[in-house]
This record gives C-alpha cells, structure tokens and sequence, in this order.
C-alpha cells in the first residue's frame, strides 16, 4: 500500500507489490503503478508495466494500449503509437472508456477523421438508453464528453448538424445550467451537512479500502474491492433522480476507524456504527467535493485524472 507522502518512485514499487497480492485487481494496480513511473520520469519502466497490462487483458488492456500509444507519440515514434492503437481496435473492446479516451488524444494531435470515427464508436457502445439520455434536460449527464468531443470534430471537418450534434447542444445546455448553480452555491453561505441540496457518502479510497479488508474482512468482502466506478454510477443516478448538483464524500481511513471503535466500542459489522463514524469525519471536514474537474485528481484515490478514472464512460456499468 503507498504510504503517505511517498514519492511516486516508492508509490509505484508499493502499488507493484500489491498486484501480486491482489491478482484479481492486477491490471488495475499495475497501471497505477505505470503512471507513477511516468511521474518518476521513467517512461521505459512504465511501458514495460503497461505491456504487463496488456497480457492480462480485459478493459484495463485497453487503457494500456492508449497508456503505451500516448508515450511512443510523446517520444515522436508514430509509426509503433498507431501500432498501439490498432492493436486495440483489433481487440474487439466493447468498452466506451478507453475508446473516448483514443478518441480526445487524436483530436489534441489533429487527427480529425481519425478521431470523429473513435468518438462514433464510443457514443455507440453506450447504448442508446444512456446516449437518450445524454439529450434530456436535466443532471448533465458524464458521458456527455463524447458528444462534445463528436461535435467538435464534426465542425472542424464542416459535416452537416445531425441528430446528435442536436444532442449535445442539449448537453451543453444543461452542464452549463449545472456550472451556473455551482457557482452560486460556491458564492453563497456554506451549506450544513444535513441540507437536502447536498448528498453525503461515506466512501474509501482504494489504498485505504484494501487495508480495510484486511483488517475488517467481513465488513469489507472481497467483491466490493475496486467497487469505485460502481460508486461514482450511484453519485450520479442519485443526483439526477434528487435534482441535486453536488455530493460530499466523506473519506473513511482504517486509523480513524480504528480509533472510533476503540473509543466507543461500536461493532463494525453494524450499519449505524459506520453513519456515526461518518457523521464524525464530516464534521471535522475530511470530505472531497464531488465532482471533480474532468482533469482533477479522481475521488477515489487512484492517481488518475477523473476523466481516466471513475468518470471515464461506462466505468460503472
């Protein structure tokens, strides 16, 4: 586990050490431990983290192949980045996040036909339920991204509107709508945690939920490690469902814990015992803002930009 205030060379050797603790989150934790090489300025040993990732398949494979194109494009080798790319669309991933993601790195490089095909093919493994959704009034849907992205590629290349580019005029509408009631909520008194304006949810970050599990293993079971984009699916629904334009999550730690159960001799098994708990952490002001910026740090701890992370499209299905 990475211990507070390490460097990302000792963060990526821990999160490595991890991976052969916990085989069934091995690509997740490898990839974690690729970016930290990268912010260590070791580029080589993260690629051979990424090629790791590769191996053992499945979405976190697809990330990895974008991971691997996005340092040959950086190191000027195109010809083995589009091997990389390719290589992915010759998977067969039918996963919307990695796909979006290939599509915004080639419309920053200019790639205009090229990513106007990935932003299609990632608007069309949403589903068309969620792609509905996106072009209701309303919560401003996460995934609208991949309109934005759709739309701003269809202009570069001067295509006629579609029904679509309609769709995400709707988006940006309504993410407009939203940023206009954050900025008011931000200049107005401080909202009491208990206002109905404002979820709260008690959640932990990955590092701190896998020594959870070890230390309380019937309150934490194996099956809701790595349970984070199912979380952030949850924010979401709840807000659209409540009307509501923020959550506050409250950051759970197994010291604090530990502490809380000591001092009162609660249960942890006991549901009431984990809200008092959480109820004490949010009044001394360990929470996060909920949602973070799309290039912000994600919620959940893992290092990745959100946009990467949890908020990445269809993450939590």
């Amino acid at each position: 586990m990475r211990t507070t205030g390490s460097g990302p060379r000792e963060a990526a050797v821990e999160l490595e050490q991890d991976a052969a603790r916990f085989p069934e989150q091995r690509g997740e934790l490898l990839r974690e431990a690729a970016q930290q090489w990268l912010l260590a300025g070791e580029s080589d040993r993260a690629a051979g983290l990424f090629t790791e990732v590769v191996a053992v398949g499945g979405v976190d494979a697809g990330y990895a192949w974008l991971s691997l194109a996005e340092i040959c494009f950086a190191a000027g080798d195109d010809v083995q980045a589009w091997a990389h790319l390719r290589a992915l669309e010759e998977s067969g991933l039918n996963e919307p996040g990695p796909v979006g993601l290939v599509a915004e790195l080639l419309e920053e490089r200019g790639e205009y036909e090229s990513a106007l095909r990935w932003f299609d093919r990632a608007v069309g493994l949403l589903g068309a339920e969620e792609v509905a959704r996106i072009g209701e009034p309303g919560f401003p849907s996460l995934n609208a991204g991949l309109l934005f992205g759709r739309q701003r590629c269809r202009r570069e290349l001067e295509l006629p509107v579609d029904g679509l580019d309609r769709a995400a005029d709707v988006a940006e509408a309504n993410r407009r709508e939203f940023a206009d009631l954050l900025e008011r909520a931000a200049s107005a008194q401080p909202a009491r945690p208990n206002r109905s304006d404002a979820a709260q949810m008690l959640i932990w970050q990955r590092e701190e939920q896998q020594r959870a599990a070890q230390r309380w293993p019937e309150v934490f079971p194996p099956d809701v490690l790595g349970h984070h984009p199912q979380v952030e699916q949850v924010l979401q629904e709840t807000c659209r469902e409540q009307g509501i334009t923020r959550a506050t999550l409250i950051q759970g730690t197994v010291a604090g814990f530990a502490e809380f159960l000591e001092r009162t001799g609660g249960d942890p098994m006991q549901e009431q015992v984990r809200l008092d708990y959480a109820g004490e952490v949010c009044a001394q002001g360990r929470t996060i803002a909920w949602p973070p910026g799309r290039n912000q740090p994600c919620w959940c701890g893992s290092g990745r930009k959100y946009k990467r992370c949890c908020a990445a499209p269809g993450q939590g299905r």
